[in-house]
């Protein structure tokens, strides 16, 4: 079993675990090399939750305890891996690949669905409702997720838009008001860019709504935190699983608040189809 296959079957587990054995997952998930050092005791410690539960964990996964886990454990770790994602190699087929990685997403939509906060998400929608304008802020991979937020969110009437340049993102903040909503989305929540700009538009009354790790520095800062924590293959290639889920978190607060007056939104929708009516190619 290679170093990122271990990590994969532990994070595929996730929505099995019991609450507290999913907190040594995700522990282990993001100390995988120090573990190695630690006993269970500083484990037992470092994460609050007993000595049986870290036991049961290491059971549930398959290995006769801690000791047996963390030998495992050392032995992949110290196995180089050079591929892009894990579970895969240059011996797949484009169909093997292609039934990999939907068997990822599914994996970490799963994961998403198991945390999702409801009273977060209800907080998020009816600021969103609200809301006189909006504005999605995301860099890389996550300024794309944003730009997809904002052409769903235009058509239901709100104005919108999606910046994904720091420079524009910082300055736009500060010309809000207590009548604004802003959306950042982020993978990781460390962007120092992204997070000025979240205290910038908080300082000018903006109501802010992250889509990001919990824990993070963008978390904390952020009025409302929606938590996707889903571990990626590989830092070199696109984040596919954290992409999924927060595209479908966006999708969920779409609907949500078109849902609020469901009558107008459709004669809105009718509206702008009409005026696209003649962008279509028609068959004679």
């Amino acid at each position: 079993m290679s170093n990122t296959s271990m990590l994969s079957h532990i994070e595929t587990s996730l929505s099995t675990l019991s609450k507290s054995e999913r907190k040594v997952a995700e522990y282990v998930l993001d100390n995988a090399k120090s573990i190695i050092d630690q006993n269970i005791a500083q484990i037992s410690s470092a994460i609050s939750v007993s000595e049986p539960t870290i036991i049961r964990f290491c059971r549930r996964l398959g290995f006769t305890g801690y000791k047996d886990f963390k030998l495992k454990l050392a032995q992949t770790m110290s196995q180089p891996n050079h591929h892009l994602l894990s579970d895969i190699s240059e011996d797949d087929t484009p169909l093997n690949i292609g039934q990999k990685i939907i068997d990822r997403a599914i994996s970490s939509l799963s994961q998403t669905r198991s945390t999702l906060n409801g009273d977060n998400l209800n907080e998020a929608v009816i600021a969103l409702r609200k809301a006189s304008r909006i504005e999605f802020y995301g860099q890389g991979g996550s300024g794309i997720v944003a730009s997809d937020a904002q052409q769903k969110f235009f058509r239901l009437g709100t104005p919108t838009v999606a910046y994904s340049d720091p420079y524009i993102h910082s300055v736009s903040a500060t010309l809000l008001d207590s009548e604004c909503v802003v959306v950042a989305v982020s993978r990781s929540g460390t962007s120092k860019d992204l997070l000025k700009s979240i205290l910038l538009a908080k300082q000018a009354g903006a109501t802010t709504i992250a889509i990001t790790a919990s824990g993070s520095a963008l978390a904390k800062a952020s009025d409302i935190t929606l938590h996707i924590d889903v571990k990626e293959d590989s830092d070199y290639y696109a984040p596919i699983k954290s992409r999924m889920s927060q595209l479908v978190i966006l999708d969920t607060l779409a609907i949500a608040v078109a849902l609020e007056d469901e009558e107008t939104l459709t004669k809105k929708l009718l509206t702008a189809n009409l005026a696209l009516s003649d962008k279509h190619v028609t068959s004679d």
